[in-house]
């Protein structure tokens, strides 16, 4: 019988973020400052959001450490399985093999926590008590996510919730 469904150990889950920057042909040009149109810099950033993240997203290392405080509360739900998609590569006929994560196996039902959860620990990690976020597009569900995992470092946590109707794609 041909493998489908592929499960890691906890022992085999990454220690780091793979960071696809380091292997870019080149590097990708820089976000610009609305107010001034020039490359916006970690000082711009830096009352928005905590110094570790906004290294993170100017580095080029290829991977980044995660802090065991943060596995330890992915252990939680991870690692997630890892399916092969066997009957889709019949059906294209293609020599591919495709794959696809089952993220739904999180305590929120959502890939969304592998984010929240390292935002949250970064933030209270440099003393941030009070947490914002809003909805945007997704109609919630990333708000949902951020208050959980606030409450692992002892955070507040505020969300604003976006005025759906407001969208030029808004749905009746």
């Amino acid at each position: 019988m041909d493998t489908v469904k592929y499960v890691l150990s906890e022992a085999q889950m990454p220690t780091a973020w793979y960071n696809l920057q380091a292997d870019l042909p080149e590097p990708l040009p820089p976000v610009l400052h609305p107010g001034t149109t020039q490359p916006i810099t970690p000082d711009d950033l830096k009352l928005l959001f905590p110094m570790a993240l906004i290294m993170q997203e100017v580095s080029r290392e290829r991977s980044i450490e995660i802090p065991e405080e943060v596995q330890a509360v992915y252990r939680q739900w991870r690692p997630t399985p890892l399916y092969r998609a066997r009957r889709l590569e019949k059906v294209l006929d293609t020599p591919a093999r495709i794959y696809y994560k089952y993220e739904g196996v999180s305590p929120s039902g959502s890939h969304k926590p592998n984010t929240a959860v390292p935002q949250a620990f970064y933030n209270a990690r440099e003393g941030v008590k009070r947490l914002t976020t809003e909805t945007g597009a997704d109609s919630g569900a990333r708000p949902s996510r951020l208050p959980a995992t606030s409450l692992v470092w002892k955070s507040w946590c505020i969300w604003c919730v976006s005025v759906m109707s407001k969208s030029p794609i808004a749905m009746p």
